[in-house]
């Protein structure tokens, strides 16, 4: 069975991955269902690092604590890795006590479990706002947030499974890279995603540097750059309803279904 990734691209279309999120832009020019997407994004997503080389790491879940020597107070992170079995964490420094009287809660005293608050220059602040997200009023209610990091790959320096904290942030990979990774000795055949300008393969040098490498930065088009937004912002994938002639919908086809459907909509 030929891959997914290796399909749309065959087709024209261009795959890639922005703050994290993995983006199809159909040749069709036709926005993605955004059930079939979440369907597949997991295995699109082992597919594009795989062809890579790239290792990157999903959200998992988060804990608070007192670490080290002298018990300083943190919030753990941890990750585990789409491609292989590694498992990294990173701690973030913040406060588990609060910085004022609330009600009959005395300044000083524990936060609620799994409560914490950092500070504007924290590099766990730092790592929020690379990620874009919406931030939450106060910076003590991070713990209401935190769900909105799953879903997103991110890339970082790892040594004994723990990352580096400054490193932390989303894995960005631009299309011309995901397609020269997987279908290297194909050309796009759709004048609209190549001009004459661009390159349709990866030079050796390009493709060295890229497995070894941590995350790619695109240099997007006005296109793409509001396509990711609206990703983004809406911390979903946004699609258009399920047209009226398929027999299916999205996340109940196969992959060939979806697509025979997909390529014959204007037909």
């Amino acid at each position: 069975m030929t891959p997914l990734a290796s399909k749309l691209l065959r087709r024209g279309d261009e795959i890639s991955i922005e703050l994290g999120r993995i983006i199809i832009q159909p040749a069709s020019g036709k926005p993605v269902p955004p059930e079939w997407l979440k369907k597949h994004t997991a295995g699109l997503a082992r597919e594009i690092l795989t062809a890579l080389g790239l290792e990157a790491y999903e959200f998992c879940g988060y804990t608070t604590g007192h670490y080290g020597p002298h018990k300083a107070p943190g919030v753990t992170l941890q990750f585990l890795s789409p491609t292989t079995d590694a498992s990294p964490y990173v701690i973030f420094n913040a406060e588990l006590t609060r910085c004022r009287n609330v009600g009959s809660a005395k300044k000083g005293t524990a936060l609620p479990k799994g409560h914490f608050r950092i500070g504007k220059r924290s590099h766990f602040y730092r790592f929020w706002r690379s990620t874009e997200l919406p931030e939450p009023k106060r910076l003590s209610s991070f713990h209401d947030y935190m769900g909105n990091l799953k879903g997103i790959l991110f890339t970082a320096t790892v040594q004994n499974d723990r990352m580096d904290a400054s490193s932390l942030r989303p894995l960005t990979v631009p299309s011309r890279l995901v397609h020269a990774a997987i279908l290297p000795d194909k050309l796009q055949t759709t004048p609209r995603h190549i001009p004459d300008s661009v390159q349709t393969r990866m030079p050796d040098k390009d493709f060295a540097q890229s497995q070894g490498a941590h995350a790619f930065q695109a240099k997007q088009t006005t296109s793409d750059k509001n396509y990711g937004n609206k990703v983004i912002k809406g911390r979903g994938f946004t699609g258009a309803s399920i047209p009226p002639y398929q027999h299916k919908r999205p996340e109940d086809q196969s992959v060939d279904e979806w697509l025979a459907d997909y390529s014959g909509a204007d037909t």
